[in-house]
Parts: structure tokens; C-alpha cells; sequence
């Protein structure tokens, strides 16, 4: 029995392998970072081929009431640098469900004067930012939690964080190493960042790395730590974002199970997007690859056989190939899966119950999953107000008859003109 929700998104098998050349959304990830440095940075920067996530339209406009300029056009984004000179600000500012945006606005607010309240979604609620909090303190900030120690939301008294030497617990996320890494160069005293534990992730840490480069500043790296000299300012440039290969890995998914041939036109094979490698694994497991300098194409053989991988630096495509060894040879481990529980909703446990709606047979740990590959059918599937569950799990429908998607605007977060995307392409999709 299919349950009352307000929208639901059919989609219907392929009648046959189709050949397709598309680009997908600028990179969330290098959109959120151009954004924050260019304010950072003195003078106009102009950046090309920006995301049009929810995610960047919620930086934007927390931006936007910390008295920066930004015009947004289409996908060309001006902003007018302050140099890290903040004018006083005393309010709240809400972050929703995006993540990325918590961790970054955070340390940026430290520059801030005045007192900010920072807050977001039920969900947000619930994710850890205490890693973080406890680095801008070593550095000087004066920051309280408001509700539940250890998340938010919380409040920054800003203008009081100086520099120094920190030890940062980056195992749960890299994103609390970039944002004390973009604010840096503008704070007192020469830093030091150490990473304490576990260090998640890291290709996002050289992806930040990469767009200070770009605006001017570079970074000292050795093993463990970095080290940040004071004075250095990030200089405005025009900067172009190359597409989401998260995004990607959705498409690369369809020409694996569907026989299909799928060229991805603005997502380079050198791209320093971790998930960019996705297309590695689906070569392991049967599929054609091609990939150069300007795109990635993947080509489905109607062969797809179970791998053993460890995800931890690509965890935002677990979902993806989790769906795809459904339909392999064997069982599939996908291992390096602990920080997925901390995402916009659990989602170790949403696959295990989504899969198993389909007949996968599945089991799951605290960070790992086993798929045993076969016959899956179709299902409707819950998607938990989580973009990445709905996208994975659709992708099923261009293999199987039945798949139905709960909530299909939920893409919004990431890959606002998916649905779009796939009609193009030639997939028959009826919402209701």
C-alpha cells in the first residue's frame, strides 16, 4: 500500500540503451567555496558556471544579510569583496538543512562584530558541530550553544577570534578543516591547523586548497597539519566552477544499468572532486570508460559484477553505487560509511530499508553496508527529505517497472533540474 504524501515521481524503464551527451549543475561544493573567499577577497570576483542548489541560494543570502553585495545571474555570480571587513551585525541566521553552510558560516561569523545566532532545520539540529566549535575557541572565538552541547544551533560573538595554533578532530567531517582554512589568512597571527584523529574526506580539504589557490593564497601542508601565515589576502578574479560530479554519478548510474552511453561534458577525468573516481568503481564492475580532459563518459555493458570498496572519501555517492550492486553479480561491501549517519538523515539505515522494499537482500553496520545483487522489483520509496535518496533510488526505475519516489522536490538541494534532466534524455517520469 502506497501512503498519502502530497507528490510522488513514477519513473518507467528504458525501452532501450540510449546515447546521451549532458552537463550537469557547477559543483555545490567549489560554489560554496568560491563564495565564501570572494567575500573574503578585496574587489569584484565573477564567478561562471555556479550551482544553482538550494544549498548555494542559502549562502547567498546569509551573505547577502551580513551586508555583502552579490548579484546572482543565472549561473554568473558577482561579489563584491570586503576584505573580511564585516560591518556590525546582531541577529539570527538560518541555514536550513544545508551542512555546508553551517560549518563555513560559522567560522566566517567569528570575523563578524556583533552577535549572530546561527540556526537551521530539525535535522541540522542534530548534526555535530562541536569539532568546529572547539577550533574557533582555540583560536580566540567566543561561541555558546544555545539548546544541546555539541550542535546547534548556537551563538558567535564575533570579532574576537585572533589565530594560533589549533588541533582539530576532523573524523567526522573535512568541512571543519576548510572553513578554519578559508578564514586564516585573515586572522592576527600566523595559524596552525593539526589534524587530531581520523582525517575524513581529505580530496575536499585539497578542493579548498585549490580555490584559496585560485584567489591568491596558498597553504603550507604537511603531514597532519597546515600552516596558514597572517597578512595574506585573497585577491578578486573571475573563477569558473566545473560541474557537480556528485550530480554526475546519477547519470553514470543510468549507462550502467541500462546498457546505455552517457558523456558528461563539463566534468573533467582530472577533476579533484572525489567523486569524480565514482566512475572508476563502475569501470571495476564491467562498465566502458572514457575519460580525458574535458569530460567523462560511461558505458553500460549489460555486465555488472559486485566490488569491495571503501567510500570514505567519496561517501556522497554510497547511495549511488548502492542502488547499483543491487542489480550485480555477488555481494557488494561498500565499506568507510560512518559519517553517512550523519547527513541530512541516517542513511545507512534508509538504504537497508529502501533496498529491502525492492527484495535486496542487505546488511548493515555502523559503517557498512552488504548488498547481495539480483532481481530487484519495484517500490515506492521513501526518501527521508533526503535529495540523494531520491535521485539513487530513481535511477532503479530506468531499470525496473514500479519505482515510485516520495517527495521528488527534495532534489532541489543539489541537482535542482534533475528530474528535467532525465526527461531530455529521453525517461518517461509521471509525478502526481
Amino acid at each position: 500500500m502506497i501512503p498519502k504524501v502530497e507528490n510522488i515521481a513514477s519513473i518507467h524503464p528504458l525501452a532501450k540503451p540510449i546515447t546521451a551527451s549532458v552537463q550537469v549543475p557547477g559543483s555545490k561544493s567549489f560554489t560554496n567555496r568560491a563564495l565564501v573567499i570572494a567575500v573574503l577577497a578585496d574587489g569584484v570576483t565573477t564567478l561562471h558556471g555556479t550551482s544553482d542548489s538550494n544549498d548555494s541560494s542559502v549562502m547567498i543570502e546569509l551573505l547577502r544579510q551580513l551586508g555583502v553585495e552579490i548579484v546572482a545571474e543565472e549561473d554568473v555570480i558577482y561579489v563584491k569583496g570586503i576584505a573580511g571587513n564585516f560591518r556590525t551585525y546582531k541577529g539570527t541566521l538560518d541555514v536550513e538543512d544545508a551542512g555546508t553552510v553551517m560549518r563555513f558560516i560559522s567560522a566566517v561569523c567569528c570575523l563578524v562584530p556583533g552577535e549572530i545566532t546561527l540556526k537551521g532545520s530539525e535535522r541540522m539540529h542534530q548534526r555535530p558541530i562541536k569539532e568546529l566549535v572547539d577550533a574557533l575557541k582555540q583560536l580566540g572565538a567566543n561561541i555558546s550553544y544555545l539548546e544541546n552541547e555539541g550542535f546547534p544551533p548556537i551563538k558567535i560573538k564575533g570579532g574576537t577570534i585572533k589565530g594560533g595554533n589549533v588541533n582539530v578532530n576532523s573524523s567526522i567531517s573535512s568541512q571543519f578543516i576548510s572553513a578554519l582554512l578559508m578564514i586564516a589568512p585573515l586572522l592576527q597571527k600566523d595559524s596552525e591547523v593539526n589534524i587530531a584523529g581520523e582525517q575524513v574526506s581529505e580530496p575536499y580539504i585539497d578542493m579548498t586548497l585549490s580555490v584559496m589557490k585560485q584567489f591568491g593564497v596558498g597553504i603550507a601542508k604537511n603531514k597532519g597539519s597546515y600552516q596558514i601565515k597572517t597578512g595574506g589576502s585573497y585577491k578578486s578574479t573571475n573563477y569558473t566552477v566545473e560541474g557537480d560530479a556528485s550530480s554526475a554519478s546519477y547519470l553514470f548510474a543510468l549507462a550502467a544499468l541500462t546498457q546505455s552511453t552517457i558523456r558528461v561534458t563539463n566534468v573533467s577525468g582530472k577533476s579533484l572532486q572525489s567523486d569524480a573516481r565514482f566512475v572508476d568503481i563502475l569501470e571495476r564492475m564491467g562498465c566502458k570508460l572514457n575519460k580525458t580532459d574535458s569530460f567523462i563518459e560511461v558505458t553500460g555493458t549489460g555486465k555488472l559484477s559486485s566490488v569491495n570498496v571503501n567510500m570514505q572519501d567519496m561517501p556522497d555517492t554510497a547511495q549511488t553505487l548502492a542502488v547499483i550492486a543491487a542489480f550485480a553479480k555477488g555481494e557488494t561491501i561498500i565499506t568507510g560509511l560512518k559519517t553517512l549517519q550523519l547527513k541530512e538523515t541516517k542513511r545507512i539505515n534508509a538504504l537497508q530499508s529502501e533496498l529491502s522494499k525492492m527484495d535486496v537482500e542487505c546488511e548493515a553496520g555502523a559503517d557498512y553496508i552488504k548488498i547481495k545483487g539480483g532481481e530487484p522489483k519495484g517500490a515506492f520509496i521513501n526518501t527521508y527529505n533526503d535529495h540523494r535518496m531520491a535521485m539513487a533510488f530513481a535511477i532503479a526505475g530506468t531499470r525496473v517497472e514500479g519505482m515510485m519516489i516520495e517527495a521528488p522536490e527534495v532534489v532541489k538541494k543539489s541537482f535542482p533540474t534533475f528530474w528535467t534532466t532525465l526527461s531530455a534524455m529521453g525517461i518517461n517520469i509521471d509525478t502526481e
